[in-house]
């Protein structure tokens, strides 16, 4: 995946773990954004992970993955990030992947895509 090419990079001054506080606030960000684009409100959500780089000289934690808009035939998988600023930003498509494919990025192993299509139904 997209995802697992980044991780080869990884980040020098990483975390060992993503922490938890980050891991809620960009759960609770990417849902919140989800649910307020109405009519394309993901169906399904996979590869959601967190990742840590440095950016100007501090850490940031982002959440890159994939969720499925549409149904049947008009169905597709559509890149999104969600990156923790001093609010947060999300990006879909093209920008996400960019985003998320950075070499620089250490990747946690945890999956989210169970929590956040849950975020998503709440």
């Amino acid at each position: 995946t997209a995802l697992a090419a980044g991780a080869a990079g990884g980040n020098a001054d990483a975390p060992p773990s993503a922490d938890p506080a980050a891991v809620e606030f960009l759960v609770a960000s990417s849902a919140k954004d989800f649910k307020a684009s109405g009519a394309n409100r993901p169906t399904a959500i996979r590869g959601a992970r967190i990742g840590f780089f440095a950016e100007s000289g501090k850490g940031v934690y982002l959440l890159c993955g994939s969720f499925k808009s549409g149904a049947g035939s008009q169905a597709k998988w559509i890149h999104f990030a969600t990156i923790k600023t001093s609010d947060y930003e999300q990006w879909l498509g093209g920008t996400a992947k960019a985003y998320c494919e950075q070499p620089t990025i250490k990747w946690y192993s945890v999956d989210h895509s169970a929590v956040l299509e849950q975020r998503l139904k709440d």
